[in-house]
């Protein structure tokens, strides 16, 4: 195997270039870029990244001295405000050019500028990145770390080994692209694909993922983003019908970023077609391991787009058909699945936590408490409920309502975040009966039974209306206690809230969290 090898350390403020090599069409590299933006967003707990991983601390403990800066506050803003998260950081630093420089290459696209407030908030979120890189001395950090890049890139090359993996997607699909590009960002969390054409007109298509992970899964799964999101969006009227065989998925697929037809129409096919990859390169007992894996995470559809595809696969092989040509014929199929009556129920979709859960569907129901002698403690606890109301608001169809008003609503297509303590709350004591834990005579029990007035307790359940959405309960001993309950969220610290009950003091004094066991009931 022959690649090509390249690390250069900064001298005298030159422009920093990535650590880099190549085989053939695929170009692996850790990009400065990248770790700009890495090192901005776990200062602000953003959850497109992993805190917890030695590097990751490394990074923590050499910029932290500059989480004041602009860059900090914007990226807080630009999540919070417009939901400018997942891809859409990682797609704006490709425009780029390389540190220290950061000056924009080419002309920002469309939806860069819808998903952060405009090209103008772009500009400013580009200086303010400069600024930091300058100010914090960023090429220091990325001097001391060459040898560990290094390292990573090797392993990465050892476990691509001879298989090419840019013509395994050439040819399924039966179509090529200018430029393959994996971006490994030592800090990420997760996994995401972009694509971008440079100033000569010539497409560039990235997966970026941290070392470490899926490796065939996420460079297929990554570059098919390129091959099937433009092609879904030549037939964006064949959608439409769609919405209503992506309805009962749709709490599954908002929690995992995809909030509307053309995203889940997307990320069936290309798990789909990752499926076909794995049987046919990697062997049928990790292909099926791969559709369990795709069916509990709610693709519920993949199956029959997977034989389908296999209807592709012939004819490509006899007849030289593209998947750009065949791609109506998988359409056809969903649209034969509108047909079939409730085709959903003979999947398990119920809610199954973990607490963050409710604030990833697309419409959320925010309930206050109403029932306390002590007025001045209601008027906190419902300011505690209108703080992730109003932060929400701008990305999603929300709704607040009193404890009394969320009782006499249907709220059975609403995620639901309740707050208060279960007698001051209305709601949460009109379905108590159905929680795995209880609160009376001052204590929390739970995995065991808890007395401290100043606990906090944040747990999970299925919507009492419709058991294929979640609620959040927020609680205490006490409603002056849930002062503070919301820190995780306003500083996306997803990982925080991840587990199905969290019972803490502060975010960094966790007493006990878990998972609970979900058959029939939900116990500890």
């Amino acid at each position: 195997m022959l690649f090509g090898y390249l690390n250069q350390i900064l001298v005298n403020g030159q422009t920093i270039q990535p650590i880099e090599r190549t085989i053939g069409k695929l170009h692996i590299s850790i990009d400065p870029r990248m770790e700009i933006l890495s090192a901005i967003q776990l200062l602000t707990y953003h959850p497109g990244q992993d805190r917890n991983l030695p590097y990751s601390k490394d990074m923590l403990n050499y910029f932290e001295p500059f989480l004041s800066l602009e860059a900090a506050t914007m990226t807080s803003a630009l999540m919070q405000e417009y939901g400018f998260g997942r891809d859409a950081p990682v797609s704006f630093m490709l425009y780029l050019s390389q540190p220290l420089e950061l000056e924009q290459r080419i002309e920002f696209a469309y939806h860069l500028k819808e998903r952060s407030g405009g090209g103008d908030n772009l500009e400013q979120y580009r200086g303010a990145i400069k600024q930091f890189a300058e100010t914090s001395n960023f090429e220091a950090f990325w001097n001391s770390k060459i040898p560990y890049y290094n390292q990573i890139l090797d392993l990465t090359i050892a476990n691509i080994g001879e298989r090419d993996l840019v013509m395994v997607l050439e040819d399924y699909f039966n179509d090529t692209k200018d430029g393959f590009n994996i971006i490994i960002i030592p800090s990420f969390s997760g996994g995401v694909g972009a694509s971008i054409t440079d100033a000569d007109g010539k497409e560039k298509i990235y997966a970026c993922f941290q070392d470490g992970a899926d490796l065939f899964y996420l460079v297929w799964h990554e570059f098919g983003h390129s091959y099937v999101n433009p092609v879904t969006a030549k037939y964006h009227d064949r959608l439409e019908p769609l919405d209503n065989l992506f309805e009962p998925i749709m709490s599954l697929m908002g929690r995992q970023g995809y909030i509307n037809s053309e995203t889940c129409v997307n990320e069936h096919v290309i798990r789909a077609v990752g499926v076909r990859l794995y049987e046919l390169h990697l062997g049928s007992q990790q292909a099926k391991a791969l559709l369990e894996k795709e069916l509990l995470e709610g693709f519920i559809y993949i199956e029959p787009l997977i034989e389908k595809l296999k209807e592709f696969e012939n004819q490509r092989d006899k007849n030289n058909v593209t998947f750009l040509e065949f791609y109506p014929e998988l359409l056809n199929v969903l649209d034969s699945l509108l047909s079939i009556e409730e085709y959903w129920k003979q999947f398990d979709l119920n809610f199954k936590g973990p607490i963050y859960g409710s604030i990833f569907d697309p419409k959320i129901a925010f309930i206050y408490p109403t029932y306390d002698l002590d007025t001045d403690i209601l008027k906190i606890a419902r300011e505690v409920a209108s703080q992730i109301y109003d932060l929400f608001l701008n990305f999603k169809e929300c709704i607040l309502l009193a404890d009394t008003t969320a009782l006499k609503t249907d709220l059975s297509k609403y995620g639901i975040m309740a707050y208060g303590t279960i007698e001051s709350n209305l709601f949460l004591k009109r379905f108590a009966y159905g929680f795995p834990f209880k609160i009376e005579n001052q204590t929390i029990y739970a995995d065991k039974e808890y007395t401290d007035k100043d606990l906090k307790f944040i747990t999970c359940a299925p919507n009492p209306f419709n058991p294929l959405k979640g609620m959040t309960i927020h609680t205490a001993l006490s409603n002056r206690a849930i002062q503070g309950i919301n820190e995780a969220y306003l500083t996306n610290d997803f990982e925080f809230l991840s587990n199905d009950y969290i019972l803490f003091l502060n975010r960094e004094t966790v007493i006990s969290n878990g998972f609970y066991k979900k058959d029939e009931k939900w116990t500890f």
